[in-house]
């Protein structure tokens, strides 16, 4: 590896953004999740990414990460003034979770995407599908919905019988 000057060199070489981006790389983070976290496009994520790749030769995204974790590792956070604090759960649901190493994404793992008060003027969620209704009627609104379409199903199976019925005669 290198020696500590040499880690303290390389990782001074950083900008404060680029810095931002390979602590959430470091956790694995997707391009997308990380563009999330830090109200930025994804393309600004792998501009960032790559423009560390430049600075320090590596040849993909995982060994820039594996050289991050090693130089922080080597100088220690404290040492090398890149400490950061954390400000906590962007929603208040996320303190809850216990992800495995491997996360699965699942349908109760999707919330909606913020949108950033630059890009679209005031900052709005959007809601689709399920979720949209769920947060517009509750979990009672689901209930009637279900039984309603239940209802409607039962009524168009009924008219079509009754219809084939009458053309059964018919011919």
């Amino acid at each position: 590896m290198t020696d500590i000057a040499e880690g303290k060199a390389m990782l001074g070489s950083l900008t404060d953004k680029q810095v931002e981006v390979l602590d959430l790389l470091v956790m694995h983070r997707t391009t997308k999740e990380i563009a999330r976290e830090l109200a930025i496009a994804p393309n600004t994520v792998d501009q960032r990414i790559g423009a560390v790749r430049d600075k320090w030769g590596t040849v993909n995204r995982k060994d820039t990460a594996r050289l991050y974790a090693q130089l922080v590792e080597l100088c220690g956070k404290p040492l090398c003034d890149f400490s950061r604090v954390d400000a906590g759960p962007a929603l208040p649901d996320e303190a809850d979770q216990d992800l495995p190493v491997d996360p699965v994404f699942v349908l109760s793992d999707a919330r909606p995407m913020e949108r950033h008060p630059d890009w679209y003027g005031a900052p709005t969620i959007e809601l689709a599908g399920l979720e949209a209704f769920d947060a517009k009627f509750g979990r009672a609104g689901r209930i009637v919905a279900v039984i309603v379409l239940a209802l409607m199903m039962a009524v168009t199976l009924a008219a079509t019988l009754s219809i084939a019925d009458v053309l059964g005669r018919l011919i």
